[in-house]
């Protein structure tokens, strides 16, 4: 007979931080006993731009069968995930704080089974495990590890959701005719201001700099989600200021902050020439 191949479960990863919510730095493995069982059952993983199907052959063994032939209860797949962008700790929030000795654990056993694969909303603190908990050897460290199991009320749309970080964000003049504006202000494009009036801050080579502090955290993203500019002369409530820079950059998620701030490092730090 023909194979012909159905969905058994789509597997997808989603990320706040991009522009499309699409996460497609995760690579899916699996071991040789793993995959001695997806071949037993006639299964194949196909991988696709932010996550992975694993798909069923509807003719096996010289019989038709249907997705539920397979929700027994009594196998569970083990995958092995890994990371392919060394930033995502930068831009994600909720991070292991000891990331080499940690790993996510993802996974279908909850009860009713509502197609997220972690214990909230998004991942979190919650779905790290130390790696000495997890009962398999790795001769490298991977990114997560998740498990599949194939019992009777499995959906077929699984989800991963990374939530983008929030930082203070901390614009930092650095050129003395920048430093030398009269009544400066960081504004948004309904002429308020959100920042800190200007501070001033040391730098770590104790060079003196000027800043705004944004008054709350704000969320990364791969694009902006609000502009900021750069004013003199602002008074607030007042429309009668100068524009200096139309459209502040963005953090830069290749950098951390290295200024110290009463021992925090939730800081994105903007500096502007």
């Amino acid at each position: 007979m023909q194979s012909v191949y159905r969905i058994l479960f789509k597997i997808n990863f989603n990320h706040s931080y991009f522009t499309d919510g699409v996460f497609n730095a995760v690579g899916v493995s699996f071991t040789d006993a793993a995959k001695k069982t997806i071949d037993n059952l006639g299964l194949i993983v196909k991988p696709f731009k932010g996550g992975f199907y694993i798909l069923y052959d509807e003719n096996f063994a010289g019989s038709i069968r249907k997705r539920e032939d397979l929700l027994t209860g009594d196998v569970t797949l083990p995958f092995t995930l890994t990371l392919n962008d060394p930033l995502f700790y930068n831009y994600t929030a909720d991070v292991p704080a000891q990331f080499s000795q940690s790993i996510y654990y993802f996974s279908n056993t909850q009860k009713p089974d509502n197609g997220r694969l972690h214990t909230g909303d998004y991942v979190s603190a919650q779905d790290v495990y130390a790696l000495a908990d997890i009962k398999q050897q790795f001769f490298v460290k991977p990114f997560a590890r998740l498990d599949v199991e194939l019992h009777a009320d499995a959906v077929t749309d699984y989800t991963i959701n990374f939530k983008a970080r929030s930082t203070y964000w901390r614009y930092i003049l650095m050129s003395d005719h920048l430093q030398d504006l009269t009544s400066p202000a960081i504004i948004d494009a309904d002429s308020s201001s959100t920042f800190s009036e200007i501070l001033d801050i040391n730098l770590p080579d104790n060079k003196a700099a000027k800043a705004f502090t944004s008054g709350s955290e704000l969320q990364l993203s791969q694009r902006p989600l609000k502009t900021f500019q750069l004013a003199e002369n602002y008074q607030k409530g007042s429309s009668k200021y100068k524009v200096v820079i139309r459209a502040l950059p963005q953090p830069n998620i290749t950098a951390i902050s290295s200024i110290p701030n009463n021992n925090s490092t939730n800081f994105s730090d903007i500096f502007i020439y």
